[in-house]
């Protein structure tokens, strides 16, 4: 099979490997749809960060790893024990594999797990390959094909509002104001959380017009940085991450949007040192609090959540094949992010 390689920072390759066979509780899966991610971009670019050098401690794996957490396909063949009705089924993975015996496990926070693995990102093989082996309990069976690339994204939002919940109970969220700043794949995917299962009201802001307009397209209130008001909003949500082309960080900026009492949830990548005054935060009472992939309990919630979504997230993708990946897809996720929403690779 075909499948595209991370070997170093600047150093991916497309290379034929053996076609996988599918083991005991493993599903083999034709890929048909892999999401280029930012935090990708920003392994190629400046890392490894996430991606593991080492030999991971509960895979044993180690680099050079098949990237990509956000993708689907088709079962093609099925390994012991699994029932042989999936083959045919379409299927996006969900790629969080977790020890289930750690302190963070145990309490449900699989996300924190001292041994945690992601497909293509820590300790496993992803999706830029025409053919992914998982096991079956990280398939999660999805009708619409243009959802295959969204359901990681749309978890990682769930998970935004699950630790928001955490901390504010039973609050009435119809009465919330919430500003996404990034309107990628990840802030479109955690304002569609907001916006229409916890039915808050959303608004979206980005550095890029493109993106911006996309957002309009689909449904979203969009909002100039320019018309932005300090202490306007209860909650700011950081999906954007570290990104060369902005001038302060979202994550920083973010805190002078904040209500007094209010929160910044963080779920951008960063990776490099952010200055703030901490003042700002303690007179305010201003709180951050971070985001980091999904809980496993959120699996059970993710049918009521895309039975609510209003999003035609097909309009957002552009599709290139697996060939093409390294110079229309990475390359041009470096240097030509006003041109897209979402990159897809037809494997």
């Amino acid at each position: 099979m075909l499948a595209l390689r991370f070997y170093n920072q600047r150093d991916i390759r497309l290379e034929n490997l053996p076609k996988p066979k599918p083991e005991k509780e493993e599903v083999l899966i034709k890929v048909t749809q892999a999401g280029i991610s930012q935090t990708q971009i920003n392994e190629f670019i400046e890392g490894p960060f996430f991606i593991n050098k080492e030999p991971h401690p509960l895979t044993g794996k180690a680099i050079p790893l098949i990237p990509c957490q956000e993708y689907g396909g088709i079962i093609e063949d099925v390994g012991e024990g699994v029932d042989r009705s999936l083959i045919g089924k379409q299927v996006a993975v969900l790629p969080l594999i977790s020890c289930g015996n750690c302190e963070y496990c145990l309490k449900g926070k699989e996300n924190l797990c001292e041994k945690i693995a992601y497909h293509g990102l820590l300790g496993l093989d992803g999706g830029f390959a025409e053919y992914s082996v998982v096991n079956v309990k990280n398939i999660f069976p999805v009708e619409k094909e243009e959802l295959l690339t969204f359901i990681e994204p749309i978890l990682v939002g769930m998970n935004t509002f699950d630790i928001y919940r955490h901390y504010n109970g039973k609050e009435n969220f119809k009465k919330k104001k919430i500003l996404i700043l990034g309107a990628g794949p990840v802030g479109i995917s955690v304002g569609a959380v907001w916006r229409d299962y916890v039915k808050a009201d959303v608004v979206i802001n980005d550095i890029l017009s493109y993106r911006m307009k996309k957002a309009n397209e689909i449904g979203f209130r969009t909002i100039e940085k320019k018309d932005l008001e300090k202490n306007s909003f209860d909650v700011v949500i950081d999906a954007a991450g570290m990104d060369p082309l902005s001038t302060q960080s979202a994550i920083v900026e973010g805190i002078k949007y904040i209500k007094k009492g209010g929160f910044l949830i963080s779920v951008g990548s960063y990776f490099h040192p952010v200055e703030f005054i901490p003042s700002e935060l303690t007179f305010n009472e201003k709180n951050i609090i971070s985001s980091m992939a999904y809980s496993l309990k959120l699996i059970k919630e993710l049918p009521d959540v895309l039975k609510s979504l209003k999003v035609n997230f097909k309009t957002l993708i552009q599709e290139i094949p697996l060939e093409k990946i390294i110079d229309e897809g990475y390359y041009r996720a470096e240097v030509e992010k006003e041109s897209f929403v979402r990159i897809v690779v037809r494997c």
